[in-house]
């Protein structure tokens, strides 16, 4: 019996603690459902929590409201966990990708000077959701697209980067010539 009364306050203490634990699933589960009800009738959630932002985002890009989608993603990245966060950089990047070829495609390639910009802002939106994840297969497959798109010319000497210090390079730091330095596959000949 003394044991009994010994273990009481532990069994309380147990007690409340799965009440609580209870309750606070409750709330949870009451929220996603209210916050699903808002995304089936195209309301955007009120909360500041990270997911709450990022499905916001989500949603916003579904309309058509790409800023305000990206703004939200931002804001998503910098309060979420890491998987979150690699979501919301690949989703800004998905974002980026789909206005340059919108506008390659609707305004032709005189419009690249619009589209530039946008590639950058996409590949490092990429290259950051592969630093938090760098075997996922879908942001690679992206970030090579856009790439392709876009080829990155990190550590080529162009008008702008040449720097004269740098006129004597060894041999082994020599770009090669021809078809290797191009970027790219080479489609066969002419």
């Amino acid at each position: 019996m003394a044991r009994r009364l010994r273990l009481l306050p532990w069994m309380l203490l147990l007690l409340v603690l799965a009440t609580a634990g209870l309750a606070w699933s409750s709330v949870s589960l009451y929220r996603a459902g209210i916050y699903n009800q808002k995304l089936e009738a195209g309301e955007l959630h009120t909360g500041s929590s990270a997911r709450e932002l990022f499905a916001n985002a989500w949603l916003l890009a579904e309309q058509g409201q790409v800023e305000k989608a990206l703004e939200l993603y931002v804001e998503a990245a910098a309060k979420g966990d890491d998987g979150l966060r690699k979501a919301a950089y690949f989703n800004s990047g998905n974002l980026y990708l789909t206005q340059s070829v919108e506008i390659l495609e609707n305004e032709g390639y005189a419009s690249w000077d619009k589209v530039g910009p946008l590639m950058s802002l996409c590949k490092e939106n990429y290259t950051k959701a592969l630093l938090i994840d760098p075997e996922w297969i879908e942001a690679k497959y992206n970030l090579e697209l856009a790439l392709r798109l876009s080829p990155s010319f990190a550590g080529v000497k162009t008008p702008n980067r040449y720097n004269e210090d740098d006129d004597e390079v060894e041999e082994d730091e020599k770009r090669p010539d021809g078809w290797p330095s191009i970027p790219g596959f080479p489609r066969g000949m002419p």
